[in-house]
């Protein structure tokens, strides 16, 4: 009896720990499942910013590999445009589930040469697949597109349908000062045809341009008010059913409404000698602008402003001289950061062609170095 309970006991002592060091490691392994599968929020924000950069870049053949099997399924492969360009975008907080994200992402678009600018407002959702971080979905919510008909410039709001003119070429100033010379001369202000604008993610700040011989540069700020004004009502008789009295008093009544009135301001941010604008851009926050500008040869340089008029010198054309390069097609990564393509000129020595490629300037500390 006492050998039988010995071998129970020795039975007992081999099996429960194995059993217990099972259950612990099958715990420990739906842990780490469950480690794997909750999105981090870092580095959900950096996964999104990464993918935008590569949109701005116009780097398609990247885009692919942050898309969900699903999202893939659902995408149609067509020639990308280089016209209208995304050229900024800002990302909101994001909302986050255990395997699953969703930001809401603004996203600005100019066109080259032309009076168009739009803020597109996406929703994208992201998902963890086979323990991956990926975009699920792309959802478009609503856009702000400034455009221009009949020598003036409209806004339409594609959510509400609403479209309205806000801005014409006689509503230029006659006469500017420039930046490029003494401040004391005054020059005429080109109104012969809009030059590339656009607007602020609230649609109520508009940067726009005239484009002849010379270039002007203004911003607009839009204030909506609301007014009241009275309405009377004509005079309506109402029958009553039989029984009661036919007639009845006649009265007018006045109601209060309310109608929204649209006004702006303009004011001057610099004026161009011999060249013309070819794109202007927001930065995210609407603090900031940079404006493309091609001169007379045909070489193009880049402006940096803040939205008071103040002109940002950041020293890139100690950098890049204006006859030595041209630098184009500029984009916002960031609220500081812009990235822009350098090309030097045909006459450039070996050195010079270098420094050819994309290039990005820190605006607040000035810093101007390569991307490789």
């Amino acid at each position: 009896m006492k050998r039988l309970v010995f071998i129970v006991l020795a039975i007992f002592i081999i099996v429960f720990p194995s059993c217990s060091s099972k259950s612990k490691n099958e715990e420990k392994k739906n842990e780490n499942k469950e480690q794997v599968m909750k999105i981090d929020q870092k580095q959900a924000s950096t996964f999104i910013d990464n993918y935008l950069r590569y949109v701005l870049k116009g780097d398609y053949s990247n885009l692919s590999g942050y898309y969900s099997e699903k999202l893939k399924s659902s995408i149609q492969e067509v020639k990308p445009q280089s016209n209208p360009r995304p050229v900024a975008f800002k990302i909101s907080e994001g909302e986050f589930e255990k395997d699953k994200a969703e930001f809401k992402v603004t996203i600005f678009n100019a066109y080259d040469n032309k009076p168009y600018f739009s803020v597109d407002f996406f929703k994208y959702g992201i998902i963890m697949e086979n323990d991956k971080m990926l975009i699920d979905s792309i959802d478009k919510e609503n856009s702000i597109e400034i455009y221009e008909q009949d020598k003036s410039l409209f806004k339409r709001d594609k959510d509400s349908g609403k479209s309205e003119k806000i801005f014409t070429l006689k509503d230029l100033p006659p006469f500017v000062y420039s930046k490029q010379t003494v401040r004391e001369q005054k020059y005429q202000v080109p109104k012969q045809m809009f030059g590339p604008c656009a607007v602020s993610e609230d649609g109520k700040s508009i940067l726009v341009s005239s484009i002849g011989t010379d270039s002007y540069l203004g911003y607009i700020k839009i204030t909506e008010t609301k007014e009241a004004f009275k309405v009377a009502q004509g005079e309506e008789e109402k029958k009553q059913d039989s029984g009661k009295a036919q007639g009845e008093e006649e009265q007018t009544k006045e109601e209060e409404s309310k109608e929204t009135k649209t006004t702006f301001t303009i004011k001057d941010i610099d004026f161009y000698f011999n060249s013309t604008i070819t794109s202007i851009i927001f930065s995210p926050n609407g603090q900031n602008l940079v404006v493309e500008v091609k001169d007379k040869n045909g070489m193009s340089y880049l402006n940096l402003y803040s939205v008071s008029g103040e002109k940002l010198d950041l020293k890139l054309e100690r950098r890049f001289p204006k006859d030595r390069f041209s630098l184009t097609k500029p984009y916002f990564v960031s609220e500081n950061e812009v990235v822009f393509t350098v090309i030097p000129s045909k006459n450039a020595t070996d050195e010079e062609s270098k420094l050819k490629g994309d290039w990005m300037v820190e605006i607040q500390k000035g810093d101007i170095n390569q991307i490789k």
